[in-house]
């Protein structure tokens, strides 16, 4: 197989999440990662810890770009999850026009906000400018709130529909990503859903794994990784994404509750192995 992913987001000194778990996570899934990382903090960014310390790498990222491609080095995908400014998502961009080609996968978590609300430091021109970006992706992973912001329309709390959900994918690959899954959808009580839309077919498919007690962070994280890893793989995206569900259900049911941590997704690895 011999693939070869980039991963763009930052990098948690402690916290199972982001690049720290994008690395074992697309291994276990048989697939080379490169990084390219966005910050470096000492700790994941939620509640549990305070304020993290943050080294911003946006400075380095330039020049790391010019070197690989003096170098002529390629990637079968390129991950792209927390960027933290405006200016990291031009970086971005001008890095998918030397990097992006015919057979790579460009896949997008436009992280920015849950729960109906940005997160800190992000803002609706943050969200125009994340919008334009996923016009150069090839798959999109955002939440509902994310969706919504990306559209930018209010952001829809609790509960929701099929349906609606269906509108705003399809709503979503009009800013040019030829596929979406909307993550985290409680459609239905004890269920955690993800929906799958593909606009050449207009079809779509939901998956759905029980609601488990308990906030984790960094599952975002897991589901994107382990389900590109599965692309890379040879599966198609559906049964990509049931994988990945599945990986992250049972990491979270590993996990006891007081873990502040992330979830303790390591003894699940051997579930995205073939």
């Amino acid at each position: 197989m011999n693939k070869r992913v980039v991963s763009i987001q930052d990098i948690s000194c402690v916290g199972q999440c982001s690049l720290t778990a994008a690395l074992p996570v697309l291994a276990a899934c048989g697939v080379e990662c490169a990084v390219l990382p966005t910050a470096l903090l000492s700790t994941h960014t939620g509640p549990e810890f305070t304020v993290p310390t943050k080294l911003d790498l946006t400075e380095a990222l330039p020049r790391i770009h010019q070197h690989w491609k003096e170098n002529r080095i390629p990637f079968d995908a390129i991950e792209i999850g927390y960027l933290g400014s405006e200016r990291q998502i031009g970086f971005v961009s001008d890095f998918l026009s030397d990097f992006h080609g015919p057979d790579t996968i460009v896949f997008l978590d436009p992280v920015m906000g849950d729960h109906g609300r940005f997160y800190s430091g992000f803002d609706r021109e943050y969200a125009r400018s994340m919008a334009a970006l996923c016009g150069k992706a090839d798959i999109i992973l955002p939440n509902l709130t994310e969706a919504c912001f990306l559209l930018d329309r209010e952001p829809v709390v609790g509960c929701y529909d099929v349906t609606s959900c269906l509108d705003l994918a399809r709503r979503l690959t009009g800013l040019g990503a030829p596929a979406v899954i909307l993550t985290g959808l409680e459609l239905a009580d004890g269920q955690i859903s993800n929906l799958i839309y593909r606009r050449e077919t207009d079809a779509h498919t939901l998956i759905s794994t029980p609601k488990l007690p308990g906030q984790h962070h960094g599952t975002g994280d897991l589901f994107a990784s382990a389900c590109l890893g599965r692309l890379m793989w040879g599966d198609a995206l559906p049964a990509a994404a049931e994988r990945a569900s599945a990986f992250v259900s049972a990491a979270i049911a590993n996990t006891e509750p007081e873990h502040k941590y992330g979830v303790r997704y390591e003894a699940c690895l051997r579930l995205l192995m073939n």
